[in-house]
């Protein structure tokens, strides 16, 4: 309920915000074009826009209908439209005469033309919210956090979720239509259609259009966000739910009520052993561990998921590993078992790559591990790293009342290598980006050239040359260059290339060879990319502050996020 309260007021804090701000005036302006007594406008135009924006979402970001057609396309045909409104109504006696002379006349001023002559009072205005739709998808971090995170979990839930966010936006913008229209009722001159602001409403149109199409939006964005008294997508940011990390509560042995484990479901593939089900397993202490193998946390973690498989299989314990990808490389199982080789991970694993059994048990973090006992009943959940010997001491003591005559314990640590100054893990695809500095704005765009920023703050990163940018990666498009202000004792990073190739890595400005704190994937200030997965980059003798990392990128190689040890 939090959740879909907050998606309600995020897309009413979406009209505020900057990536919105400038879209205003065609907001308005479409809604007191042509006759302003005319009051259905603000509806049309909003519902026009709602309905576009759902549509948006359900095809290209729920479904994989329109996979092939890159983003650019919407952005063009978004920006054409409305460049186009803008000179019908601004070139109205023209523009009849053109429709006339090409014998359009039946079907274009069906479409457009009488939208904006004042023949028709829905189609223009509808045309106006349609185009619009896309241009807000990307605009509030909660929208983001929808799209990433519960979207690949839970699809009628996010539906919802979606849909509260949607009907927020439309509110808000159905009463600065109505505010709008009402004003200029209240001035005679504004309905004279070749009156000076229509026209000014029209070139409005136009330069809005061509903003849109360009991709010079984000100059426009980031001018108004440096210069709003606000900061709206931080306000925004408080609507997202609590840490993940806090959702158990406590550390004691045995920290959730009861409830029966659920059954795997959805899985593609199980490797290192046969398939594996909660019935086959009852009689046996279960770890069902979630991860996934690019993610270091998860690495760390699977050190210690392994010792104890090894210590305790003997005495009716399994681990099961339910490999939740996040990454669209993660999906390829090959990719999986390569990982389990290297990682020296001996216990069965299953391919989750639709997330139904992350859905089942209402997962929400990597990794994360579910102790069931010999009943089959859920009796501890942690999520991430740590506490370490308090779930060896869980799992010692359910083993212990399923009669298990045990010996020493596996480990004693709890030692991990996190400090509270390090930097957070950063992902660079537009759906979770963080701290990113820089023009343009990060997204905004598929495929843009970027100008870095001279003095980069710690723990923030910023973009040189061209770049594409989807979801979950950006992509260089030439020989780009990739800076991070890191705080840190190990840096990592995500990635990969369809083949061989060779990425340039300096520290502090100097090849990261002579620093000698060049990471195990680093030879001669290069890291050769083999493949898409987890690569060291850097291992100081020391947690350091303070210290750049840039990145010398060919064309066509992927980045994912960068992650952190110290």
């Amino acid at each position: 309920m939090f959740l879909l309260i907050s998606s309600f007021v995020a897309g009413m804090l979406t009209v505020l915000a900057p990536c919105v701000l400038p879209l205003l005036p065609v907001i308005v302006g479409g809604s007191v074009t042509g006759d302003v007594t005319d009051k259905k406008r603000p509806f049309i135009i909003t519902a026009a826009l709602a309905i576009s924006l759902f549509v948006f979402t359900l095809l290209l970001k729920a479904t994989t209908l329109l996979i092939n057609i890159p983003p650019s396309a919407i952005t063009y045909f978004s920006g054409t439209i409305i460049i186009l409104l803008g000179l019908a109504l601004l070139f109205p006696i023209t523009y009849a005469k053109i429709i006339g002379g090409l014998g359009l006349e039946a079907a274009a001023q069906r479409l457009m033309g009488r939208g904006y002559s004042n023949k028709s009072k829905i189609i223009g205005p509808a045309i106006t919210g349609a185009a619009l739709g896309p241009v807000f998808s990307s605009c509030s971090p909660v929208y983001a956090y929808i799209l990433a995170t519960v979207l690949p979990a839970n699809f009628a839930q996010a539906m919802a979720y979606v849909i509260a966010y949607i009907l927020g936006l439309s509110f808000l913008l159905l009463a600065i239509g109505f505010y709008g229209q009402g004003l200029v009722r209240r001035v005679r001159f504004a309905a004279n259609p070749n009156g000076w602001l229509q026209r000014t409403i029209a070139v409005i149109f136009v330069l809005v259009g061509v903003m849109i199409f360009t991709g010079y939006g984000p100059k426009i964005q980031t001018y108004i966000s440096d210069h709003t008294p606000f900061n709206f997508d931080s306000l925004s940011e408080k609507l997202l739910p609590a840490s993940k990390n806090q959702l158990t509560g406590n550390s004691s042995l045995f920290n959730v009520q009861p409830f029966s484990a659920p059954e795997f479901t959805g899985i593609q593939k199980w490797l290192n052993g046969p398939p594996q089900s909660i019935k086959a397993l009852k009689g046996k202490v279960v770890l069902v561990d979630f991860w996934t193998y690019s993610c270091i946390n998860c690495i760390r973690n699977d050190v210690y998921l392994e010792k104890w498989y090894n210590t305790y299989k003997t005495d009716n314990f399994v681990v099961v590993g339910i490999h939740a990808p996040e990454f669209s490389f993660e999906q390829v199982p090959a990719n999986v078992e390569k990982a389990l080789k290297d990682q020296d991970i001996t216990y069965p694993v299953g391919l989750d790559n639709n997330l139904a059994t992350w859905n089942a048990y209402n997962n929400q973090s990597w990794p994360a591990g579910y102790l069931i006992d010999a009943s089959s009943t859920v009796r501890r959940i942690h999520n991430g790293e740590g506490d370490y010997t308090q779930t060896e001491q869980a799992i010692r003591t359910l083993l212990t009342a399923n009669g298990a005559k045990l010996g020493a314990m596996a480990s004693e640590s709890d030692d991990v290598p996190i400090s509270a100054d390090q930097t957070p893990e950063t992902y660079f695809g537009s759906a979770r980006a963080g701290n990113y500095v820089g023009s343009p704005a990060l997204g905004n765009v598929p495929l843009a050239t970027y100008t870095a920023v001279s003095n980069l703050p710690v723990n923030d990163w910023t973009l040189s040359g061209t770049w594409e940018v989807d979801n979950d990666k950006i992509i260089a498009r030439g020989n780009s260059v990739l800076k991070f202000h890191v705080a840190a004792k190990n840096v990592y990073l995500v990635g990969g290339s369809s083949g061989l190739a060779t990425v340039g890595v300096k520290l502090d400005g100097k090849p990261i060879s002579q620093s000698g704190a060049a990471g195990s994937d680093v030879q001669n200030s290069n890291l050769t990319m083999n493949g898409a997965r987890l690569y060291n980059l850097v291992n100081f003798s020391q947690f350091t502050s303070g210290s750049t990392v840039e990145l010398s990128v060919p064309n066509g190689v992927e980045l994912n996020t960068f992650t952190f040890g110290s």
